[in-house]
């Protein structure tokens, strides 16, 4: 069989005696040497396809570049010149003739092609998942990054850097032995890149959720960034979790040592060493990782007459710096003393008094040039004034303070953070007004919140929010309780906010839309007020109450979600009251799975389905609706399904006021249904 590589090509599989296709007409017979046999991966750029060279007969892969923007073709190109420079046994093999453009039949755009040597095996992710992530021991852990850095170390005598490992990127072949694939997202080392760096210019990132170091996620990656992506994916495949599920964001912490089950101390430390993302803590390159494992093999598997070690000189003892004289210092020395309250006023005196305000400039001029830095030196009550600028940093908030961006400048003021919470609020109380908070943790797996509220009244005003991990907006904890009011709540990657373990809060006057979930999620007891704000356009729910949710909705405009706007299921019971509820892909209220939940003075028309539904044990109670308009019923109530529905207009519906099965239950009274039709 000899598939066409024609993106546009609707009957791609032709027999192996033609060539050319059948249907489009592209050739077959790619540079007259190649024959595609099947596809064995799609990616987010390309295609891979097993391919066989006619004239040896030898199994290789190809890589079809689909995406044409410069970027991706740059890249591209790049691999192949890459794969072509690298000699390794454990690194596919490509010739220089082997990347190529080709033209489908009746086409002028170019498809871009690379054909390497095909590693028989399978990805460490896949063999992972397919011993059902049990983890590996340590020996075998102690000989697989020996393996992987001795491939690394042939890259890095090159000048080169991965930038991507990862344990989808790593071949475990059938004869036992590692390979290190992927090398698209390579970087050389020039001395164009090392003056960029030394000038502070950022490198275009290449991010991997839970591999990526911070360096890198922020444009300033070193070949000793893959020795963090190295520990990462150790960390994987010692505990059989992905490392994104075992990092704690408000400790900042990778949790994964209990979890590494007979894992030595020492290994452990060197491991911990590889992640390390202060300059000076990794090893310094490969050779220095190649001895360390020498050495903690040699440690945990001694040989019957081990080689005797010389001692190594004890450094010299560094002077101990005398500590500075502060505030602090001179009230704990002098303690509260008739004498220490006496030399107050000299202390005082002496040292600078406080300010009320800091500003910080990203491009001088102010206080700080972070807004991090601010927070460190401001005392409770300060107000914090930030001025334009991109500043890219997690911001946690702990103590009471104002962080207020300049006036009229909100869409200037951009938060952007890729390994931390944009605002993590870690305290009683605090304001944070006229920004734009971007989360940007990354693809996949990255746990992340825009901005993450476990405890304490935020005040949070006139914000754009947005992330592309998590919710834009979590309230979670009993003591949490904001108020978020004029913000734009927009392109989650799950929900806009989501409210959970027993919070509270208020959200007024938002926009919130286009989220991937339900524009608000209500659930484990979370009792916030959702007031006067549009809810729209939401790939799933408008709001969703379940899992023993509760929570006032009122005032609101919720139309145009993909779901139901209103959808309380799992013993949700909220009180929704005086809301618009229309337009909505499917039902405008969705009750189901035992929940309960009062819908009162609501306008709930021109949905797609029935304006309420009720199923599986459903049991609200709606009154004074206005249900109107809807495709189908004004209320549709089976599968068990129960409710009182009381004092509502169900005029002017595509079917009939009530559609009730055999086995459901309706209190109805004072409705306004449609005359029966004669």
């Amino acid at each position: 069989m000899s598939l066409c590589v024609n993106p546009h090509c609707l009957q791609q599989q032709n027999s192996d005696d033609e060539l050319f296709c059948l249907y489009c007409g592209s050739e077959l017979l790619l540079q007259g040497r190649y024959r595609v046999i099947s596809q064995l991966r799609r990616g987010g750029f390309g295609l891979t396809y097993r391919v066989s060279e006619i004239r040896s007969n030898i199994p290789k892969v190809l890589k079809v570049l689909i995406n044409n923007q410069s970027k991706a073709v740059e890249l591209f190109k790049q691999e192949a010149e890459v794969l072509a420079k690298l000699n390794h046994p454990d690194i596919p093999k490509v010739e220089r003739d082997d990347y190529f453009v080709y033209f489908p039949r009746n086409s002028q755009q170019p498809i871009h092609c690379l054909v390497m040597e095909k590693i028989v095996g399978m990805d460490l992710q896949q063999w992972m998942e397919n011993r059902e992530m049990r983890p590996i021991d340590q020996k075998l852990a102690i000989q697989w990054l020996r393996e992987l850095v001795t491939i690394l170390d042939q890259v890095h005598s090159q000048n080169f850097f991965h930038r991507d490992i990862k344990l989808s990127n790593i071949m475990l072949r059938a004869d036992g032995d590692l390979a290190l694939i992927d090398f698209g997202t390579v970087r050389q080392v020039t001395g164009t890149y090392q003056a960029k760096i030394a000038s502070g210019q950022n490198i275009t990132g290449i991010i991997s959720a839970g591999y990526t170091p911070p360096e890198q996620i922020n444009g300033r990656a070193e070949p000793r960034s893959d020795f963090f992506a190295l520990g990462r994916t150790f960390v994987y495949l010692l505990t059989g979790q992905d490392p994104n599920q075992l990092y704690d964001p408000v400790n900042d912490e990778l949790n994964w040592r209990r979890d590494a089950v007979g894992v030595s101390p020492t290994l452990a430390d060197f491991i911990d060493r590889l992640m390390a993302r202060l300059p000076g803590q990794p090893p310094a390159n490969t050779q220095e990782i190649l001895q360390n494992l020498a050495n903690i093999e040699r440690d945990l598997y001694p040989s019957p007459s081990p080689p005797p070690i010389p001692p190594q000189p004890i450094p010299p003892t560094s002077p101990v710096k005398p500590r500075r004289w502060t505030r602090r210092r001179f009230f704990k020395y002098l303690g509260f003393s008739s004498i220490g309250l006496a030399g107050a006023g000299l202390i005082y005196a002496i040292f600078p008094q406080r300010k009320s305000t800091l500003t910080v400039s990203k491009l001088g001029g102010g206080d700080y040039q972070t807004i991090s830095e601010a927070i460190k030196n401001a005392y409770p009550g300060t107000r914090i004034l930030v001025r334009p600028g991109l500043y890219q940093e997690g911001l946690i908030i702990d103590k009471p303070l104002e962080i207020i961006g300049e006036e009229g400048q909100k869409a200037n003021i951009i938060i952007e953070s890729t390994g931390s919470d944009c605002i993590l609020m870690q305290t009683d109380r605090a304001v944070v007004s006229g920004l734009t908070l971007r989360g940007q943790a990354g693809q996949n797996k990255k746990e992340y919140f825009a901005v993450d509220i476990p405890q304490g009244q935020l005040l949070l005003v006139d914000c754009d929010i947005t992330s592309d991990s998590l919710s834009c907006v979590a309230i979670h904890g009993s003591t949490a309780n904001p108020v978020i009011r004029q913000c734009k709540i927009h392109d989650g990657k799950q929900g806009g906010v989501v409210v959970w373990k027993n919070a509270q809060g208020t959200v007024e006057d938002c926009d919130i839309y286009d989220n991937a979930l339900a524009g608000v999620n209500i659930k484990e007891g979370g009792n916030p007020v959702i007031r006067q704000c549009k809810i729209h356009n939401s790939k799933q729910g408008g709001v969703l109450v379940y899992n023993n949710g509760q929570g006032t909705v009122e005032d609101c405009d919720i139309y145009g979600n993909a779901l139901a706007g209103i959808e309380i299921r799992q013993g949700g019971n909220p009180a929704i009251r005086q809301c618009k509820i229309h337009d909505g892909k499917q039902n405008g209220v969705f009750v189901y799975n035992n929940a309960q939940g009062t819908v009162e003075d609501c306008d709930i028309f021109a949905n797609a389905y029935s304006g309420v539904e009720i199923k599986d044990g459903g049991n609200p109670l709606i009154r004074q609706c206005r249900i109107n308009q809807n495709k189908y019923n004004a209320v549709y109530v089976h599968d068990k399904g129960a409710g009182t529905v009381e004092n509502c207009d169900l005029t002017g519906n595509g079917s009939s006021a009530f559609d009730i099965d055999s086995t459901s239950q309706v209190q109805r009274s004072g409705n306004k249904e449609d005359s029966p039709k004669s």
